[in-house]
């Protein structure tokens, strides 16, 4: 049964908290519009009032009057997480924020950067940028490795002493997570055609769609939109057609860690060999939830393997396709 018409997300879980607890420590009432929420939404809501902060959740509209940081101290911050390092270093950001200290980090690649880029949304002026030399120009790299000097593009988070946060209209993109297990579905179901309407597209959060395509899926950007710090879009993906395994190395796969097993689904129906490497900071916390994918694709039909580094996989026509797309599908 093919799958078409067009679809409507849920909006994205992290960066609808991120967004929603600025609001509750700003000055003034924040609106967030075109809310479509989850069961999640409900208690981070309650949270947000026991924090003193003002909440009206409407239908699809949340107006939060906030506390200008006179919040109730202290504050559980569990729901940033510390799995990850940009958990870690959210959580770090959001103690200096309520502290009123600076801080300063730098990342080799810009992994789930909302909470920085809703920050400045808040109206901080930090500095969220990428330094080091072009990589592009190959005779800075060559005279830097005659000098000795590890030449290394990074990014530089510094985020001044914070003393008010500045109440805005915002409105957070549809959940990256729910876009991708569409496209999974459209793309290995002949004859289907559909479009997913206002998408997340933040490079440092959806990796998985470049991921897709790199696979072979059929996927283009319909409409594309900027706003202050926001990208969002509609895309509008095809049955797949011509599917090639493929490599993908830690540095690819940081951006979409938690779609991870989407992409392995995916290339189960690759002509080829496909090798998904981890980054070594996810590899700890994915490594039980990647041996239940690798039980799961093997009871599927599909001959594969795991290691310390990943997975990989080899593409068949022989897979049930129904305990495949049914079996675990993140890795958050």
């Amino acid at each position: 049964m093919h799958i078409k018409g067009e679809f409507e997300l849920c909006t994205e879980k992290e960066a609808f908290f991120n967004c929603a607890f600025l609001a509750a420590l700003a000055n003034g009432t924040t609106i967030i519009h075109r809310v479509k929420a989850t069961p999640e939404f409900a208690a981070f809501a309650d949270y947000l009032r026991n924090m003193g902060a003002g909440i009206n959740a409407k239908e699809n509209q949340w107006e939060i009057e906030g506390t200008n940081f006179k919040c109730q101290m202290p504050l559980d911050l569990e729901w940033v997480g510390d799995s990850f390092p940009y958990q870690k270093r959210n959580k770090k950001i959001i103690e200096c924020l309520l502290k009123g200290e600076a801080f300063y980090c730098t990342e080799k690649i810009a992994i789930n950067d909302s909470l920085i880029r809703e920050l400045a949304s808040f109206g901080v002026e930090l500095e969220w940028k990428q330094d080091g030399p072009d990589e592009s120009d190959e005779l800075a790299k060559r005279m830097a490795r005659a000098q000795g000097i590890k030449a290394e593009r990074k990014w530089i988070c510094n985020i001044p002493p914070v003393r008010s946060l500045l109440a805005r209209d915002r409105f957070i993109a549809g959940s990256v997570t729910e876009a991708a297990s569409l496209v999974l579905k459209a793309s290995i179901t002949p004859g289907s055609e559909i479009t997913i309407k206002t998408v997340c597209l933040d490079t440092s959060r959806a990796g998985i769609f470049s991921a897709f395509k790199r696979l072979g899926a059929d996927i283009e950007v319909e409409s594309r939109h900027e706003r202050g710090n926001d990208v969002w879009g509609s895309l509008k993906v095809k049955t797949a057609r011509g599917l090639i395994g493929r490599r993908f190395s830690a540095d690819m796969l940081s951006t979409c860690i938690a779609e991870i097993p989407l992409l392995a689904k995916l290339a189960c129906f690759a002509d080829g060999e496909t090798i998904l490497r981890l980054p070594v900071w996810a590899a700890e916390h994915c490594k039980p939830i990647l041996e239940a994918l690798y039980k799961d694709l093997k009871n599927a039909g599909v001959e594969c393997g795991i290691h310390e580094e990943g997975l990989i996989l080899r593409g068949t026509t022989e897979i049930d396709k129904e305990k495949l797309v049914s079996c675990h599908g993140d890795l958050s």
